[in-house]
């Protein structure tokens, strides 16, 4: 039966924070189409910018859990550490309920240390590309994998659209995660395409350590980079 795994709402810049719901068991039936989250105002605690929160879908990882994302959500004071009832309620593309409404206290993350520094896509042969993340703040070397998803794109698709990244090099206080497999539909015109990615850090037991945006242009062919 399709159900709500986790809910986590986290900071992400200075004002900006994420809320990302984790939905499993749909991978068959393919049901939930968005998510409801409902965040009160509480006396004595900072405000967010919105009490209701429709959240689109972001990423089918692997093992089949749905995760989706809202990442607007504002608060008008520090939130981290606050705790706040939330009520989420998933829905089908006809918005209407799917399940049982889901009800938790979340406590307001802040992102941690690890962060992504460098996200490069670079052609290494006319239809290889290499894929290179490179993870900074790992004092306490908690990273041991980045799943990418490629979540929006104009140009060639990608090929695969989710990826796995581990086993990294660790060199000058950087984890440099390094994927040789990707493609594209079209490789030859992939060159100077713009990628949005959706990067997210996970310790080595497989739980999330936040997750990150960015934009990459494809880097063509150099012999350089051979």
């Amino acid at each position: 039966m399709t159900f709500i795994r986790r809910v986590k709402i986290k900071k992400k810049t200075s004002t900006k924070y994420r809320v990302a719901v984790v939905v499993g068991d749909d991978i068959n039936d393919n049901l939930v189409d968005t998510v409801e989250v409902s965040l009160p105002t509480v006396e004595g605690q900072p405000t967010p910018s919105t009490n209701l929160m429709k959240l689109p879908l972001r990423v089918v990882k692997e093992n089949g859990n749905k995760r989706f994302v809202f990442a607007d959500l504002e608060f008008s004071d520090d939130a981290v550490n606050f705790a706040y009832d939330t009520f989420c309620t998933m829905k089908d593309s006809t918005n209407q309920p799917v399940g049982e409404p889901f009800e938790v206290k979340i406590e307001v993350d802040d992102d941690g240390d690890s962060r992504v520094r460098a996200a490069r896509i670079i052609q290494k042969s006319a239809a290889k590309f290499r894929l290179r993340i490179v993870v900074i703040g790992d004092s306490e070397d908690n990273v041991g994998e980045v799943a990418v998803s490629f979540a929006d794109f104009s140009g060639p698709a990608p090929i695969p659209e989710n990826l796995q990244l581990n086993n990294p090099i660790n060199k000058d206080g950087k984890k440099i995660f390094v994927d040789d497999t990707l493609t594209f539909d079209e490789p030859s015109a992939a060159s100077d395409e713009t990628y949005f990615l959706v990067l997210e850090l996970f310790d080595i037991q497989g739980e999330s350590l936040g997750s990150s945006e960015y934009t990459v242009t494809v880097e063509g062919l150099d012999e350089d980079e051979l």
